[in-house]
């Protein structure tokens, strides 16, 4: 039995549902004393506005962004080209102190490395929930204490582990330390959707305050961003998205979806309504609730279209993680954006070979 026709179902209740609530909202108007629907309308946006986080000022963001590529650039302008992904992680192993200090070496002064918490409480520089990927040992991060997870070595399954010997887990100290130093920029991506992580970013940033011009503050998770740019709206904050970000592991175009988050029918079901809803909002409402001044968008849900919607929202389109030397040019040349990207292997011929080099 064919039943493509199911597929048509989701669209029929959408059409069904806008237009039963145009005639309602219609006969509400013109029948109704008190229309609900208009108060209604008129609340949401009060408390919309009330409850939201401005953004931070237009020449903060720029002193940590610089301006944008395609801006009229004058000599002493700094302009962001390029962001090392995890500290350019295919060059040297990930969000380490020897990535990012290679990344210094080879000019690259903008990175972004992820943090999340150990099981004692200890912000540290990580990407995944274990150290399986990078390490000859499994330990789940966030229920292994510092102590335990200092010694690992995360080089050892690295193609240029012999260049960098033994390296181990930085903790978000050192690494802010050394990039302040080496004079670099940087995006802190919030891995975890816990909210113990809130009152580490601002302390971090009332000990550093040159961190207001020098960081962004990232993640997946809006009420991260919102509770963070809440308790301090001075933080320049950005939100990452890719399609079916909580229902699936991963996307990549043309393969598509990766797989399931949830194995539990239901739980996957929820994961899906929420993406939709995510997907729905964060253009009309979260980006203005949240006070965003960037968004790090997936490389293959990029559009000049896109780029443009954003810029007149006041918000940078930046995309990741974006690799090959082909893509590279089209963003470079064409989009004329930034984007993060794993590996420096040809950026000066990539730059180089613009208006703007």
């Amino acid at each position: 039995m064919n039943i493509e026709f199911l597929k048509l179902i989701p669209s029929a209740l959408t059409i069904t549902y806008v237009t039963y609530g145009t005639c309602y909202l219609i006969k509400d108007i013109f029948c109704s004393i008190f229309p609900f629907s208009i108060l209604l309308t008129v609340a949401l946006v009060a408390l919309i506005h009330l409850f939201r986080v401005p953004p931070p000022d237009p020449e903060i963001v720029e002193a940590i962004l610089g301006k944008e590529p395609h801006e009229d650039i004058e000599e002493a302008d700094y302009v962001l080209k390029t962001v090392a992904h995890r500290g350019a992680g295919l060059d040297a192993p990930e969000n380490t102190l020897a990535a990012f200090k290679m990344c210094a070496e080879k000019g690259c002064d903008f990175i972004e490395f992820d943090i999340k918490l150990t099981d004692d409480g200890v912000p540290i520089v990580f990407h995944d929930a274990t150290v399986e990927r990078m390490a000859d040992i499994n330990m789940e991060v966030s229920k292994t204490t510092w102590e335990n997870l200092k010694s690992i070595d995360i080089s050892t399954k690295h193609p240029f582990r012999d260049r960098y010997g033994v390296t181990n887990i930085p903790t978000l100290e050192q690494a802010v330390d050394q990039m302040l130093a080496c004079g670099q920029r940087m995006f802190i991506d919030i891995k975890d959707n816990d909210t113990k992580i809130v009152p580490v970013i601002h302390d971090l940033f009332q000990r550093k305050e040159e961190l207001h011009s020098r960081a962004v503050v990232t993640s997946f998770f809006p009420n991260i961003i919102y509770l963070v740019r809440r308790g301090n709206p001075k933080i320049v904050c950005s939100l990452a998205w890719r399609p079916h970000a909580f229902a699936y592991e991963s996307f990549k175009y043309p393969e598509g979806k990766g797989p399931r988050r949830a194995s539990a029918w239901h739980k996957h079901i929820l994961n899906e309504l929420w993406d939709i809803v995510h997907t729905w909002s964060l253009p009309r409402i979260t980006y203005y609730f949240l006070g965003l001044s960037a968004l790090l968008l997936h490389k293959d849900a990029l559009s000049g279209e896109k780029i443009l919607e954003w810029k007149k929202k006041g918000v940078r389109v930046i995309p990741w993680s974006v690799n090959s030397p082909i893509e590279k040019q089209h963003i470079a040349r064409n989009l004329k954006i930034s984007y993060l990207t794993d590996t420096l292997t040809g950026e000066n011929t990539v730059h180089c070979s613009t208006n703007n080099c």
